[in-house]
């Protein structure tokens, strides 16, 4: 497979999982970016949960075409390299839709916070979930997930650690 964005590596991606797994989260307040060592964006974090960014693909301009799919094709195989990765630590996960949020079902005052993030993102990729899992913290859930925000971004996949359950958002 030829790669079209950042390296992966399924041992750094299940590293940063544990580093977000020892980090303390916020109580409360607003969200806040992770500073960045270049441009753009590189993680999150807010009352009750943090989101990090493991991979990108490059950007792509134009409509989707053989470099857009090898892209697409790209991140879903990192994505189950490192869901099974996370799957032998933790057991099976479950998936969680964010269709609700694709449909426009959700009443926007009941979205948590790290839904919000990923809605800011527009990441809307499925959320493979486990928890809860123990942390030096305390319990945890995991998710990461693989998004794009329009046809031409980058894909990007995230791994978001939560305080409370990861559930699926009901609609309206």
């Amino acid at each position: 497979m030829k790669a079209t964005g950042t390296p992966f590596e399924v041992a750094e991606a299940v590293a940063a999982v544990d580093a977000l797994l020892d980090l303390p989260l916020p109580e409360d307040g607003p969200t806040q970016w992770e500073p960045s060592k270049g441009e753009g964006w590189s993680g999150s974090y807010g009352a009750g949960f943090r989101l990090k960014l493991l991979w990108e693909s490059r950007a792509y301009f134009g409509v989707p075409g053989p470099e857009w799919d090898a892209a697409q094709e790209e991140a879903e195989a990192y994505l189950t390299a490192l869901t099974r990765a996370l799957d032998e630590r933790w057991g099976p996960h479950r998936q969680v839709s964010m269709r609700a949020f694709l449909l426009g079902e959700v009443d926007d005052a009941s979205v948590p916070p790290l839904f919000a993030e990923l809605r800011a993102f527009d990441l809307y990729g499925e959320l493979m979930v486990w928890g809860p899992v123990t942390s030096p913290p305390g319990p945890r859930w995991v998710a990461v997930s693989v998004g794009q925000c329009d046809e031409d971004a980058p894909h990007m996949m995230v791994a978001a650690v939560s305080d409370v359950p990861i559930e699926e958002l009901p609609g309206d």
